[in-house]
């Protein structure tokens, strides 16, 4: 979940699509994951941890609280965090005497410039498709608000026929594609992403 949208094994393995292929077309690259945004690499391991100021390696999908976050994590580096994990962008007023402390905040506090999270439980297919969109308007894009902007607009009026097209772009594996003609099928819309529900939980907080 705190790794910038990547899943250690698979990045978009519930919404069927492969890291090595999928998420290389947003702009990321597997061989130096968000290397300027504080995540390292154990060795010759996948695993991947961000090191605080204690010392202490702190691997994030496990152990990275909202304390270390504010307390001891350094991100001076880092533009972008992208948390697209379920409800990520959620503060709890009832739990908490200051209502603006949650992740986004935490991230932001800790350096980095900006922060993408979500507001509500999220599909995992479409924000697979919402991330590989919003990663190829990025380098385009005059800031994080306006990349995620566009590609929730491009979600919003993209019919299956141009969807279709835009997918064959990515050079998808086989089961991938299977994935893609499964969660169309059971669509069944001219515009498969036209409910909100798939892309407009997604919000770009920062500078």
């Amino acid at each position: 979940m705190l790794r910038g949208g990547l899943r250690e094994e698979n990045s978009f393995a519930k919404g069927g699509l492969r890291e090595e292929n999928s998420f290389a077309k947003g702009g990321l690259r597997e061989e130096k994951p968000l290397a300027n945004g504080g995540l390292e690499k154990d060795g010759l391991e996948t695993k991947r941890y961000v090191t605080l100021r204690s010392g202490r390696k702190a691997i994030p999908e496990k152990c990275l609280t909202l304390r270390d976050i504010f307390g001891e994590l350094q991100l001076s580096k880092c533009s972008l965090v992208t948390l697209s994990a379920c409800e990520t962008g959620l503060t709890t007023s009832t739990a908490m005497t200051d209502e603006y402390i949650g992740l986004p905040s935490g991230f932001l506090y800790a350096g980095s410039m900006n922060v993408v999270s979500s507001l509500w439980a999220v599909d995992d297919f479409a924000t697979a498709i919402l991330m590989i969109k919003f990663y190829q308007e990025l380098p385009k894009a005059d800031s994080v608000a306006i990349a995620l902007n566009a590609a929730q607009n491009w979600m919003r009026a993209v019919s299956e026929e141009d969807f279709r097209v835009w997918v064959g772009l990515l050079n998808l594996d086989e089961k991938s594609r299977q994935s893609v003609e499964l969660w169309l099928v059971c669509s069944s819309e001219e515009q498969p992403f036209r409910d909100p529900i798939y892309w407009a939980a997604f919000c770009a907080t920062g500078y």
